[in-house]
């Protein structure tokens, strides 16, 4: 068993300061134990809380403040500080190019490895907008990667993400949370059309969010993304606190820990493949 880990998809939230409307404004996401979700947590905290050894941290934003994101990631740094992470921060894809450039450049920091932009649902024919292509070069050119975040089995809006991803063969794009599988049959087609993209990398993480996953169907889920993309472009991560809607730090990496037949699977997975992916 190795004893390091790299968590790769982790939100640390500091709600005094922060806006997070998602979170704390008018409409709170229904979530079981959505109280021990917004509990603050440092960095050693969590290792307490881990069975592994955590070595590198990648923090995903969280909607700090969507408006000015720096000001997520230079609190990072002071919760951070002496911890080996890097932060993947807010900017609106679809965004004029000339605000796009400008969001960026304000977003400069050392910790910056990428953007995220949630495009679940409805909300994923964002991704269709002409501005996708000119603000993806850009993060191209930049060297910074793009989280995608949407269904996957909307497998149009796959296709769109693929043919972004041929034009642009340097821009590293990964995928949160498996794709959000719910239909499973049109969710497999979409992760076998991004198995054929090099420059595309899945997250099995964000589990607790899919109601229409059993606990005893993420098994084939993994067996299922492990065959067609193969072990070098698939991570582990947790999702905390998110997780804990169902499952509390340890036992969701204990979970993944389950998954593996092999050490030398779980090594990749845990650890060598972040450790690359966001250079950590």
């Amino acid at each position: 068993m190795s004893e390091r880990i790299i968590d790769p998809h982790v939100h640390f939230f500091n709600l005094l300061d922060g806006q997070y409307e998602w979170l704390q404004g008018s409409n709170p996401p229904s979530w079981p134990n959505l109280e021990t979700i917004k509990r603050p947590i440092n960095a050693a905290q969590l290792q307490q809380t881990s069975p592994f050894e955590i070595i590198g941290l990648v923090h995903i934003e969280a909607g700090f403040d969507n408006k000015n994101p720096i000001n997520e990631l230079n609190w990072l740094a002071q919760h951070l500080h002496g911890e080996n992470y890097k932060a993947v921060g807010f900017a609106c894809i679809d965004s004029p190019p000339e605000d796009f450039n400008n969001a960026i450049n304000a977003l400069s920091h050392s910790s910056l490895v990428g953007i995220r932009d949630i495009t679940e649902g409805a909300d994923a024919t964002r991704l269709t907008h002409p501005n996708c292509l000119d603000n993806l070069t850009l993060l191209n050119d930049c060297q910074l990667m793009f989280e995608a975040q949407f269904n996957v089995e909307n497998l149009a809006i796959t296709e769109q993400l693929i043919k972004y991803c041929q034009q642009l063969p340097n821009l590293h794009v990964v995928i949160n949370h498996a794709g959000l599988p719910n239909n499973l049959s049109l969710w497999q087609e979409g992760i076998r059309r991004l198995a054929h993209i090099p420059n595309c990398t899945i997250k099995f993480s964000g589990f607790e969010l899919f109601t229409a996953i059993l606990q005893t169907q993420q098994q084939a889920c993994f067996d299922f993304i492990l065959q067609c993309v193969g072990q070098q472009r698939v991570m582990f991560a947790s999702n905390f606190p998110v997780c804990q809607i169902n499952s509390s730090y340890q036992k969701r990496w204990l979970s993944n820990f389950a998954l593996c037949k092999t050490h030398s699977l779980w090594q990749q997975l845990s650890y060598k493949n972040a450790r690359h992916c966001y250079q950590l």
